[in-house]
């Protein structure tokens, strides 16, 4: 329980219920303090031998500089509750006879949208859809896409832009039913942890795409100029589908540690360093291909100047 928030029920000498909070930050009485965190309608009773303690309080505290104003809770996450009980409990001057006696095994998941404790069980298959559904497109499509649009240009015909819209649409296509799949579960859309942050922003990139290319300017002819307009349009399609693809990965790395946080899961930590390979594969794909296109471009060039040379 070290370093850890606690709401305190008790009886007191009047026979009056009393709910406090508390900020424990070691192992003895003398670490259990006091905070003053505002709670509302507050009730404590114990009937038929069942405790219950009833208060209300804001998710995030509208405080700054105590330590009570960092115990923000998110909705979407199950809490990690456990209880304990003892004989005996005051508000100041706590001493060992305040300590427990009795405590729960493990902690309990419960999230606070469905009132319902272990729904981690329920949420597991959803998030791993989810998981995988993003992986899919952030990891496989639109990433593939951008790479045929870069690298295939010198294959006849325009198969290489047709891949590249095949790719790009289908994976913003996988990227919104994900987000809708794991939206529906929850109950709404939650921007409050830095996955869901990550992942709106690479959404927001991913939809300038086709934004953009509806007002794609033409492609000039053989032996023409880009005007600047074509010029600027590519320059901002490049940019902002890199940063899609960065931002996106930037998502599906968070929402692992998201993932870990929420559940403990075992298996987190063997899923990061996969997706770690993965995404390494690609930086070493990528960086090999340029590697090709920038050796292809050099023979070119000495070839267009050594047809130069000779016919002169």
């Amino acid at each position: 329980m070290m370093n850890s928030y606690a709401y305190v029920g008790w009886i007191d000498s009047t026979g009056k219920g009393q709910v406090n909070t508390y900020w424990i930050d070691g192992t003895d009485a003398s670490s259990v303090h006091p905070t003053k965190e505002n709670l509302t309608y507050v009730r404590c009773k114990s009937e038929n031998g069942i405790i219950t303690l009833e208060f209300t309080r804001a998710l995030d505290p509208s405080c700054s500089g105590r330590v009570e104003c960092k115990n923000i809770v998110d909705p979407t996450t199950p809490l990690k509750v456990i209880w304990a009980m003892g004989a005996k409990w005051s508000d100041e001057n706590l001493n060992e006879r305040n300590m427990h006696s009795v405590t729960s095994s493990r902690p309990v998941r419960v999230l606070l949208l469905r009132g319902s404790a272990e729904a981690e069980q329920d949420l597991r298959p959803v998030l791993a859809v989810h998981g995988f559904m993003m992986f899919v497109a952030w990891g496989i499509l639109l990433p593939g896409g951008i790479l045929a649009a870069r690298y295939l240009k010198h294959v006849k015909g325009d198969g290489w832009y047709q891949l590249h819209v095949y790719l790009q649409y289908s994976g913003i296509s996988i990227v919104f039913l994900g987000v809708l799949f794991a939206a529906a579960e929850l109950r709404g859309f939650f921007v409050t942890s830095l996955h869901v942050k990550f992942g709106m922003s690479a959404i927001i990139l991913a939809l300038a795409q086709p934004v953009n290319a509806y007002f794609r300017p033409n492609k000039p002819a053989n032996g023409e100029i880009a005007s600047p307009r074509r010029i600027l349009w590519e320059y901002f399609h490049v940019i902002t589908g890199r940063c899609a693809i960065i931002v996106g990965i930037a998502a599906l790395f968070t929402g692992m540690k998201h993932l870990g946080h929420r559940y403990g899961s075992e298996n987190v930590e063997g899923l990061t360093w996969a997706l770690i390979l993965w995404v390494s594969a690609g930086v070493i794909l990528t960086i090999y291909l340029e590697y090709l296109e920038v050796k292809q471009k050099r023979r070119e060039i000495f070839c267009q100047r050594k047809l130069g040379v000779g016919e002169w």
